[in-house]
């Protein structure tokens, strides 16, 4: 497994279908489906752990959600640095950033957490969602 990515080797997925298929991939091997998504509205940054089984581990889970705080800051912070509204949505064992105006910016942001997210070390294995806590409200 790799230990993370440099920004310009994080893969890219451009559409629905390359996105469905990486994904499909990923579970018939059993490993992290990590990658930059091309939209129309700009780039996201996606991992999901659940195709191996895993989810990160409290502390890990930590250190992705303030890495990511600090690279998005620094990206809207940077007026040079095209952006949508950024939003994240980051959990143990799915996370997502979105929309990037540069494949390069979402390439940056997806390398800095790749290395905690694809390290093994921070893995645990994955609740199984009928045991996993329910936000539902009957």
């Amino acid at each position: 497994m790799t230990q993370g990515y440099e920004p310009s080797e994080v893969p890219l997925y451009e559409g629905r279908e390359a996105v469905e298929e990486g994904y499909a991939a990923a579970q018939r091997e059993r490993v992290p489906f990590f990658a930059v998504e091309a939209y129309e509205e700009g780039y996201a940054v996606t991992y999901d752990l659940l195709p191996a089984g895993r989810q990160l581990a409290p502390t890990a889970h930590q250190e992705v959600a303030e890495r990511l705080t600090r690279e998005v800051e620094d990206v809207v912070g940077d007026e040079s640095l095209p952006t949508a509204e950024v939003s994240r949505s980051v959990s143990a064992s799915l996370g997502n950033v979105s929309f990037f105006g540069r494949k390069e910016t979402a390439r940056r942001v997806a390398a800095a957490i790749s290395r905690v997210v694809l390290d093994e070390a921070n893995w645990v294995e994955a609740d199984p969602p009928e045991r996993a806590p329910s936000n539902r409200r009957n």
